[in-house]
């Protein structure tokens, strides 16, 4: 007995020791760019002695996330008190910003767990049911409408993810507790906006991530096609060139044609795919092109976006331009036809921006139950 409690104690270390190094890795290096030979060598194991306790990189993370949560708690694991009263969100907002580390590693697998594939999904899933599900208890009021005060919870949460995205781009900018307890202050005061009659807008086209690219297309556009979902199901780091050319039946000598390097692949997929729409003439319009997009592209987007929140990816410089230029172009489109000012409408826009963010967050773990056209696009944003 003594033997087995010696090793499950040593087993036990080991993985702390993992949890620590990865800790560190993932806030220097980003989550993406660290291997799990990284890990062992920073936690003083073997590969393979890693490898007895987690079996892939994002098992790892899942850990970590869950530790924090343990360790620190969250408004996702936390009861009324006694007088029936919750923690504010803007309370829970700054312990999560005391706890380093937690916003990048959460804002992480919030990404890569978007694919249904991914260890971490159901994790994900259900932390934004029970954060739906909390919100609904901490913002309504004994008579309010349902739906209504459901959507609410919904749009706020989903702007909450998206605020925590856009303090990783712009460190010092966002003040989340501030936003968060101002939107919380509002709704209490002044009610939730309807919700949209039933039955609402249309389905959605039925699209997957994981659909077979057309053959009939160019080079060109079936490895563009090609890369963008594998981005979705396993990020930029975890899509090879190889991958990439077998998916899409090409060799690897005509990929290379298209582009030369890994990194130039993933450039021709930001400015082919994600390029902004232009033609939109009012500050929601932006939000509601997003809704002609198929779910792969939806995806792979997000999951990019979450991924370069750390500045040594490639891909960070052109995400945190697109996000700097619509904010700013979204407060602009505020100030003319609100008459707001400079502040309120920079505060304005990063809600706007970051509810459509975490919309599709949203949308991409529930696409059955959440109705994207209303969660950002019923009404502008409190305040």
């Amino acid at each position: 007995m003594a033997t087995k409690r010696g090793s499950y104690r040593t087993g036990r270390e080991r993985v702390e020791r993992v949890l620590d190094a990865s800790h560190e890795l993932f806030i220097s290096s980003g989550y993406g760019a660290t291997s799990l030979r990284d890990i062992a060598a920073a936690s003083g194991i073997s590969h393979p002695a890693l490898l007895r306790h987690f079996a892939s990189k994002q098992e790892i993370l899942t850990a970590l996330v869950d530790r924090l949560d343990r360790e620190h708690g969250d408004w996702l694991a936390t009861d009324a008190d006694s007088a029936g009263k919750f923690p504010s969100a803007a309370e829970t907002a700054r312990r999560n910003a005391d706890t380093r580390g937690w916003i990048p590693l959460f804002t992480a697998l919030l990404g890569e767990a978007t694919s249904p594939e991914h260890p971490g999904h159901e994790l994900m899933r259900t932390r934004q049911r029970v954060g739906t599900r909390l919100g609904v208890q901490m913002l309504s009021s004994p008579g309010d409408d349902e739906r209504s005060a459901r959507l609410a919870a919904e749009r706020f949460g989903a702007a909450w993810d998206g605020l925590q995205i856009l303090s990783l781009y712009f460190p010092g900018l966002i003040d989340i507790p501030t936003q968060l307890a101002t939107h919380e202050d509002e709704m209490k005061a002044s009610g939730f906006p309807p919700a949209p009659a039933l039955p609402g807008p249309a389905p959605r086209p039925a699209d997957t991530v994981n659909a077979d690219t057309p053959p009939e297309r160019t080079s060109r556009a079936r490895a563009v096609e090609v890369a963008a979902r594998l981005y979705a199901r396993h990020g930029y780091h975890g899509t090879s060139m190889q991958a990439v050319a077998e998916e899409a039946g090409l060799t690897k000598a005509a990929l290379v044609h298209v582009a030369p390097t890994k990194h130039a692949l993933l450039d021709l997929v930001l400015a082919e795919l994600f390029a902004p729409a232009k033609d939109e003439s009012d500050p929601y319009g932006r939000l509601r092109a997003l809704l002609d997009r198929p779910r792969w592209q939806a995806a792979a987007e997000i999951v990019l976006m979450c991924e370069a929140t750390v500045p040594s990816h490639p891909a960070h410089a052109q995400m945190a331009k697109r996000l700097a230029d619509n904010l700013a172009s979204a407060a602009d489109d505020l100030a003319a036809a609100q008459s707001l000012g400079e502040e309120e409408a920079r505060t304005n826009a990063q809600w706007l921006v970051a509810l459509a963010l975490g919309g599709l967050i949203a949308w991409l773990y529930e696409p059955d139950a959440i109705d994207l056209e209303a969660l950002i696009g019923v009404a502008p944003p409190l305040g």
